[in-house]
């Protein structure tokens, strides 16, 4: 398969999901709030790693950058270089089935190997500032740019033993203050291709049951190569009070970034398409009027209300 080249030659915000048909609601709500915190000075390369979504769905996430003339969308199929490949996809934490699509992030060095830096973001988020900022970030050698999984740092804190465990044994964190989410992340390409080519991650990823999928095999291949970034970037709701049993300091820090989060993650129960009560329920609302999907997204949320 051959690389992705850039679509602009200057002023490069590239950024990279992958998605299915349904996630394209969620995935056109996302791109329609970059587009309204982006900036006419940067040019913002879209990339969306799928294996199928159909033409109508395409065209609807194309036409919102249709007066915009410092974006691209464009829609790489990755099937040839995933086939054959029996990703583990259950949580016994959430007890949910995900999709194949959570892995192909592990794709993007290799396939965007043309780009110094790649954003990759989650389909069930909104964003409230130019993630062209986030570019600034000096990785130097490191591999990630991240975020702190405050949930997930927090059950470690909480004699949670058999998480913390597993933690230990097979992912290799001793520091359970930096285990960093894969929503939002920030990759070197250089220095991931320096290490590690598509066949070496992919036969990681499917090497093991990932209780937390590619977010664990995230930490594994990067947990001594990552810059902690400002929690604001990726801002997810405490929803059932388990934050509170952080060390202090990274309490305060997760409770500074609810004052103006920069990115809002939807991730977990409390999503403003299936409930009311999620916090910063509106600012979804404001970003998913405006695409194609409004219709379908109400419809969803007054089926499970």
């Amino acid at each position: 398969m051959e690389t992705i080249k850039p679509a602009f030659s200057n002023n490069l915000i590239p950024i990279c999901f992958s998605a299915n048909d349904r996630y394209i609601p969620l995935l056109s709500t996302t791109i329609e709030s970059i587009i309204e915190n982006s900036s006419p000075e940067n040019n913002y390369d879209i990339v969306i790693l799928m294996t199928s979504i159909d033409i109508e769905n395409q065209t609807n996430i194309l036409k919102q950058i249709a007066n915009h003339k410092n974006f691209s969308i464009r829609f790489v199929n990755v099937g040839p270089l995933v086939f054959g490949y029996k990703f583990y996809t259950w949580s016994e934490i959430t007890n949910t089935k995900y999709t194949d699509e959570i892995y192909y992030r592990v794709l993007v060095p290799s396939i965007m190997s043309e780009y110094t830096k790649v954003l990759f973001l989650d389909a069930d988020l909104i964003v409230e500032d130019d993630v062209a900022k986030l570019f600034q970030v000096d990785l130097s050698n490191n591999l990630i740019g991240a975020i702190r999984d405050y949930e997930g740092i927090a059950a470690c804190y909480s004699h949670n033993f058999e998480r913390t465990k597993y933690r230990i044994n097979e992912i290799g964190i001793t520091n359970f203050d930096n285990y960093f989410a894969s929503g939002v992340m920030l990759l070197n390409i250089e220095e991931f291709n320096s290490k590690f080519d598509t066949t070496n991650l992919l036969n990681l990823a499917i090497s093991k049951d990932w209780k937390q999928y590619d977010q664990d095999l995230f930490n594994y291949v990067a947990k001594d190569s990552v810059v902690i970034l400002d929690a604001a970037w990726d801002f997810m709701e405490d929803q059932d009070g388990s934050y509170a049993k952080l060390p202090e300091h990274l309490f305060n820090e997760y409770l500074e970034s609810e004052k103006n989060p920069k990115i809002i993650h939807y991730a977990g129960t409390r999503k403003p398409w299936l409930r009311t009560n999620s916090k910063f329920n509106d600012n979804f609302w404001k970003y998913a009027q405006k695409t194609e999907y409004l219709k379908y997204l109400l419809d969803l949320k007054n089926h499970f209300e």
